[in-house]
């Protein structure tokens, strides 16, 4: 001990983003070193080259698998390429190339907004922030508005879950303490189950994006379904796609990589362009493992759902009875498959899926692959996961219908249903308590029910809190405060993440040893969420959107045009009736679309 280690090699001390430092040893086999002297060692030996204490306890933990190879730590490799792309010769890392694609395009969308902020008469206008500003403060006053509130909770209960995991540096490092943390939060008698079921969240968004899926599609049921379904992924596709993109060129680009470095080694160092272009594409939830941007895998379910719904919609409006019976069996075989994934994987004791979705620099993926076995099939498939959404989907299809009756729940009633719903939530959610209790327990009845049926159970009850809720004769109002948040949960979302990762800077957080301290934690990372989310928003997601429904309008009057066109030529006279009665029939197009959206706001 109170000799030197000989031979302290600092190798590999980057991958590209020259973030990772590692210590590789060569140590005689006759030297016996304690694992606490090795640590103790390398942390002065690190601190001494200007490393910081996580590097510091990063190298221990290389030391100490070399000496202790029995010990259960993650094998090395040398670091992998991680930008998109470095693994074309011709765009190198921090090059001029790079900066170009990664920051400059984003910047010059930026530049258009505000162009077309100041010159709002131009075409540039519909980018205009002030139009954005304007449609995120208009409240919203009809029975479904307090499906706001509920996407505002899902929000921060998703937050609360990442803050719990990637906030903190010995998770994402996989460091005995983090064992320790894990179980002091399971063990409240309170939060526990709170948050540690805190993906629950998810479910909450799947049962909304069913509902509004579903009354989405039933605005335009007349028209036939290939027209329609066009039209439905059309809107879906040009809302997203642009968002995600930006987002993922400036979260994978130089920038990122300056400002948070850790984000980039554990979410972006493992991705390559194979792994970037999958949630370009929406496809995240069907990699191997979730290692590159983990988290948004639930855009790629959400958006694969969406891509099925108008089919389930379709039989709904043909053959009521066989197709409520289809979506029934979808969810019970959805069902049958968890239980048989856990049980296969035996991770029935394992429901809250508590680990990150993260990679490990330096480490070979085939070692880590088996953390995600069972795991990552259960929470991220269709196959497996689409029970809440289509819960959510047979309610807004029935509520359609319902609304078409005048049918109506008296206060009373509401008021019941409402209570009743939230108690099931309630004890879906502290049911899982006998898994913290009995961490090492094996497969039985319990954990096998519970793991294959819960998520199912909470959005039974999610629905029957919101049937209470829109059902009833009086509107509940709400502030315009929840509608406005709720505009921003999606950017808000985007970019929750590497706000986490700014709290791994946060000293009480990483000491924290109970469950109190996530509570006192998330109110200041929703805040800073909600504050970068504020000008994605305002310069990317709502002019993209104002941008496709332009878009789409334009595309139909064409269409229109093609379709009055008369296959002889025309006089001129001909020519003026022509163009005279192609604005007459837009005119009436787009009464006939507004008017009974304007009814339904006025009711």
């Amino acid at each position: 001990p109170s000799r030197p280690l000989p031979h302290l090699l600092p190798i590999a001390a980057h991958s590209l983003n020259h973030t990772l430092a590692m210590l590789v040893v060569a140590v005689p086999k006759a030297w016996s070193f304690s694992m606490a002297t090795v640590a103790n060692s390398t942390v002065f030996s690190a601190i001494n080259s200007n490393l910081s204490l996580h590097q510091a306890a990063m190298a221990a933990s290389v030391l100490a698998s070399s000496l202790a190879p029995q010990a259960d730590l993650l094998p090395l490799k040398e670091p992998a390429q991680c930008s998109l792309w470095s693994h074309l010769p011709e765009v190198a890392q921090d090059s001029g190339a790079e900066w170009a694609l990664f920051v400059v395009l984003p910047a010059i969308w930026v530049a258009l907004v505000l162009a077309g902020t100041v010159w709002n008469k131009s075409r540039l206008g519909q980018l205009s922030i002030v139009k954005s500003y304007q449609e995120m403060m208009v409240g919203r006053q009809s029975r479904l508005s307090i499906l706001d509130v509920l996407r505002v909770v899902a929000i921060l209960w998703v937050m609360m879950n990442h803050t719990g995991s990637e906030g903190r540096i010995d998770i994402l490092d996989r460091l005995p303490s983090a064992d320790a943390f894990k179980k002091a939060v399971h063990e409240h008698p309170v939060f526990g189950a709170l948050l540690g079921n805190s993906a629950l969240g998810v479910e909450v968004f799947l049962v909304l994006s069913g509902l509004l899926a579903a009354r989405t599609w039933q605005r335009d049921s007349q028209m036939d379904f290939w027209p329609h379904y066009s039209r439905y992924v059309y809107r879906r596709l040009t809302r997203l796609v642009p968002s995600v993109l930006i987002f993922i060129l400036l979260a994978s680009g130089p920038l990122m990589r300056w400002i948070l470095p850790r984000f980039e080694m554990t979410m972006i160092s493992a991705c390559g362009a194979k792994g970037l272009l999958a949630h370009i594409f929406f496809v995240g939830n069907w990699q191997e493992i979730p290692t590159c941007l983990g988290y948004l895998w639930y855009i790629g379910l959400d958006m694969q759902l969406h891509m099925v719904a108008p089919l389930f919609m379709w039989a709904l409006n043909k053959d009521r009875r066989s197709a409520v019976l289809i979506v029934l069996g979808t969810i019970a075989v959805s069902t049958f498959l968890r239980a048989a994934y856990c049980l296969s994987y035996d991770t029935c004791n394992k429901s809250d899926v508590d680990i990150p979705f993260i990679s490990y620099p330096g480490v070979d993926p085939a070692s880590v692959k088996h953390i995600y076995s069972g795991l990552w099939e259960m929470y991220a498939r269709p196959y497996t996961k689409c029970g809440p959404f289509l819960i959510g989907l047979l309610f807004g299809w029935a509520s359609t219908h319902w609304e078409r009756r005048q049918v109506r729940l008296s206060t009373r009633t509401g008021y019941a249903m409402f209570a009743a719903g939230a108690a099931l939530a309630i004890a879906t959610i502290y049911a899982i308590l006998p898994e913290y209790w009995w961490p090492d327990m094996s497969a039985n009845v319990y954990n096998v029910a519970y793991t294959a049926t819960f998520r199912s159970v909470f959005a039974l009850a999610l629905v029957a809190m919101i049937a209470a809720l829109t059902q009833q004769t009086e509107t509940i109002p709400i502030h315009i405060a929840w509608s406005v948040l709720a505009r921003l949960t999606f950017s808000a979302y985007l970019l929750h993440m590497p706000v986490v990762y700014v709290f791994n800077h946060l000293t009480y957080l990483q000491e924290a040893d109970s469950a109190i301290a996530l509570l006192v934690v998330l109110p200041g990372v929703a805040l800073l969420s909600f504050a970068v989310a504020l000008p994605f928003y305002l310069l990317i997601e709502a002019p993209i959107g104002r941008l496709s429904t332009a878009f789409e309008r334009y595309r139909a009057s064409l269409k229109l045009d093609a379709s009055l066109a008369p296959g002889t030529r025309q006089t001129s006279e001909d020519q003026t009736t022509h163009k005279s009665s192609s604005v007459s029939s837009s005119i009436v197009a787009d009464v006939n679309h507004n008017v009974p959206l304007l009814l339904k706001t006025l009711d």
